[in-house]
């Protein structure tokens, strides 16, 4: 199970993101990529771990677990509160920044 499971599942808090991990940093066993163990989306992690001076990454985990349990994309969840929610909008504003980055380098590694 991943702290999004956990969360959705009412064992986990985001509070208690800080133990999962510590917990994947100390394991002797190779536990795979970061955002897999927490059951991020790669595009999550991203919004998540860069610096952001208007939020920070327990406003992304709210969102990605909102998102989740209405069982729609981030995206879309973001779209859907933007409008009466300030920090929202600006996750869906940096998302998108990402979006055009990743699309960006997807181009360029096609074209090769």
């Amino acid at each position: 199970m991943t702290f999004i499971d956990d969360v959705l599942q009412g064992r986990a808090t985001i509070d208690d993101f800080d133990s999962y991990s510590e917990a994947w940093q100390d394991s002797e066993e190779d536990l795979g990529e970061f955002h897999d163990f927490v059951g991020l989306l790669w595009p999550e992690y991203a919004l998540w771990a860069t610096d952001h001076e208007r939020i920070d990454g327990d406003d992304v985990l709210a969102y990605v677990i909102a998102a989740r349990r209405h069982n729609v994309g981030l995206l879309d969840h973001l779209r859907s509160v933007k409008e009466q929610d300030a920090t929202a909008a600006e996750v869906y504003r940096l998302a998108g920044w990402w979006a055009k980055e990743w699309e960006a380098v997807s181009q360029h590694y096609t074209e090769s």
